[in-house]
């Protein structure tokens, strides 16, 4: 046999409507799946295609076909069909590089430009604030619906002189925008170690040190024990709704009365559970905004 037949990548690749992106890479990286890439249509912005490369002597059939199943039952939380399929085998392709070409320098808000870190600046965005990021593996790239929500969410709070705190910081990227709008310094966690390589990662790239973004991998127990008793003015988190929910009753360790909130990841339908829930933790809805068919709700403290 040729020995280039020998081994080979299954590339799945997966038709989707945007709404579903986040649930999609939720599940791959629940599944420990990390060698995925997002094709972004612009003549089609409603259907996208994700890329999964999967290592042939690893994924045999019935693995695919369980991998299929798990990613099917995601639709139906949208009550329609949302997803297609297709296999192909893939020979001879560097899978961890090939995803950068589907890159473009990406205007966010009225300020940002998330700028891949292996593009040069176009003269068109050199007025803009530049994010320059590479992801690798972590989510994060400032395309979902959720991300942008956080960067035009941050731009309207001006965080000018503030400590902000990231739980679910992904590549970084909502920290390193607080950052360029003057944020005093930025306390992040992620559960995901590739996460906390990334941020770090990024940090770098765009010249900011340790003592301006800091980031453990863990929870808000982590955060807790990184801002050492101290309180921060905003917390950022993106991050589905049963997260949150889950994650909310702990806020207070690292808030004081006079600290603001912002959380996405939640779908439009979930906004009104959500506020009410966060009520009775004493969380008094500022506003709400929306895009797509995701919401991000704006909090602070209820004063007695």
């Amino acid at each position: 046999m040729n020995d280039s037949l020998k081994f080979f990548w299954w590339r799945l690749d997966v038709s989707f409507f945007k709404e579903v992106e986040e649930s999609l890479t939720w599940r791959l990286d629940d599944m420990g799946i990390k060698s995925y890439a997002i094709n972004r249509s612009l003549e089609n912005l409603q259907r996208q295609t994700l890329m999964v490369w999967l290592p042939s002597y690893e994924w045999l059939e019935k693995d695919r076909e369980e991998l299929v199943k798990s990613l099917v039952s995601l639709e139906k939380a949208f009550d329609k069909k949302c997803l297609d399929f297709k296999w192909k085998q893939i020979l001879h392709e560097d899978w961890s590089t090939s995803w950068k070409k589907f890159w473009e320098p990406d205007p966010v808000g009225k300020n940002f430009l998330i700028l891949p870190s292996w593009i040069a600046l176009p003269r068109i965005y050199s007025n803009r604030i530049i994010i320059k990021l590479d992801p690798g593996t972590a989510f994060g790239t400032g395309s979902h619906p959720t991300t942008r929500l956080c960067l035009e969410a941050l731009e309207r709070t001006t965080p000018l002189g503030k400590t902000i705190a990231d739980v679910g910081c992904g590549s970084g990227i909502l920290g390193l925008a607080a950052l360029k709008l003057g944020a005093k310094n930025v306390s992040a966690v992620d559960l995901d170690s590739l996460a906390v390589k990334a941020t770090y990662e990024n940090a770098r790239l765009n010249n900011f040190h340790q003592d301006q973004l800091s980031v453990s991998q863990g929870s808000i127990d982590s955060l807790k024990a990184q801002l050492n008793g101290s309180k921060v003015d905003l917390l950022v988190c993106n991050i589905l709704a049963p997260v949150i929910k889950e994650l909310s009753p702990h806020f207070d360790y690292v808030t004081s009365k006079e600290s603001q909130i912002l959380l996405s990841g939640l779908l439009e339908e979930q906004v009104i559970d959500m506020t009410s829930f966060l009520s009775i933790l004493n969380w008094k809805l500022i506003a709400s905004y929306k895009r797509d068919n995701w919401s991000l709700i704006h909090l602070c403290k209820t004063i007695d």
